[in-house]
């Protein structure tokens, strides 16, 4: 199912308290040729809001990304709903160093909603397309503003315009046809489970982490764009260059990358095994990476079970030294009881006189005299003495 990614510029930057605020998606045309519609959608982000507001312990309303990578940028501390403007509005705390640097120097320049499409409908008043959406997160992005879009920047309580950064004059977005191929690039991205990133992954798809998934050439263009956007990293130019070979995508790398591709592919010592089979060569890799990934995984969770175990080993070593002092305590001494029911108790005793009475308690044994003794005490108590 496509993902959904709704562009619209910040409105204000806090450079005290670390805050960006804007409208986070609003129902207005976007440049797809759709309108998110709001009354549908409200439900869906004031749930979403909840639930990251209850695992967050009232410390986040939702997760705020960067670029819509698995880069965790800062939360949102607000989110309000316009009802009569039809409109989201939310506040975000950048909590990332880098991420907020790009926030000050003007290089993000809107929020975009990510998340799915629940459900589309042609609007009859527009001809446009109307759609519910489900947020997942709420992305820092920096999709192309018009030359004199600007946004405020607070700081002590004075309050600034400034226009955001401009991209560089060889960057492709600053074409003629830049916002729609951008746009185009966006509603190519596909939503993943984690159950399908991990086969992704496995299969040789998509990196170990699930990332960068290539299944054709649109998506090599993407994840070249968002190779630049988030550092530049060689393990993911590499994958991007095999994959973009296992899939005949070649034309979709840029010039300079096509030819450390081709000096990749040349044959060497084996030229019949590298040519072969590059997929299986691939797949076999990625196999290996995630095996890797698992057993580093395994390994994670057991130094967690030790540590569990070791937390309790004082607790069951105490333990254990209670009941054995408990087992050495010796027993009270066992007496030879006798149970007599009161109803039973002397019935069949018929009166005698105290001589006789003294003369039988002398004939009892010692510990049925003491017992003997003892009823008649409570039988017979002595008055109180005034």
């Amino acid at each position: 199912m496509a993902a959904l990614d709704l562009f619209l510029p910040l409105a204000k930057v806090d450079l005290d308290q670390r805050l960006v605020t804007g409208v986070a998606t609003a129902e207005t045309p976007d440049r797809a040729g759709e309108i998110f519609d709001y009354s549908s959608s409200k439900p869906y982000f004031e749930q979403w809001s909840a639930d990251a507001l209850a695992a967050s312990g009232g410390k986040s309303f939702g997760a705020v990304r960067a670029m819509h990578a698995p880069i965790a940028a800062g939360k949102l501390t607000d989110i309000a709903f316009d009802d009569d403007a039809k409109r989201i509005t939310v506040a975000a705390k950048i909590v990332d160093d880098d991420e907020w640097r790009k926030v000050q120097e003007g290089v993000y320049t809107g929020f975009s909603q990510g998340g799915r499409y629940v459900k589309r409908w042609p609007d009859p008043d527009t001809g446009l397309v109307r759609y519910t959406a489900e947020p997942h997160e709420i992305s820092l992005v920096d999709l192309p503003c018009v030359p004199d879009a600007t946004f405020d920047v607070v700081k002590d309580g004075v309050a600034e315009k400034r226009a955001f950064a401009p991209r560089p004059a060889d960057d492709p977005a600053d074409s003629e046809d830049s916002d729609d191929t951008d746009l185009d690039a966006e509603n190519e991205k596909h939503e993943f489970s984690t159950t399908e990133r991990e086969k992704d992954a496995e299969a040789g798809v998509a990196m170990p982490d699930g990332s960068y998934p290539i299944r054709n050439a649109q998506d090599v263009e993407n994840a070249v764009r968002d190779f630049h956007r988030s550092g530049e990293k060689p393990d993911v130019k590499a994958h991007i260059i095999a994959r973009a070979k296992a899939i005949g995508a070649e034309s979709a790398l840029p010039d300079d990358w096509k030819e450390k591709a081709d000096k990749a592919a040349a044959p060497s010592v084996a030229p019949i095994a590298l040519t072969a089979a590059p997929e299986a060569l691939a797949k076999a890799a990625a196999a290996l990476t995630h095996a890797a990934l698992k057993l580093e995984r395994a390994a994670d969770e057991n130094a967690g079970l030790r540590k569990a175990l070791d937390d309790f080993s004082p607790a069951l070593a105490d333990l254990e030294k209670r009941i054995a002092a408990l087992e050495a305590h010796p027993l009270p001494a066992k007496a030879a009881l006798r149970a007599v029911a009161k109803t039973a108790d002397g019935a069949d005793d018929a009166l005698v006189s105290a001589d006789d009475a003294v003369r039988r308690l002398a004939s009892l044994p010692a510990q049925e005299r003491a017992l003997a003794l003892t009823k008649l005490s409570l039988a017979h108590p002595m008055p109180r003495r005034v």
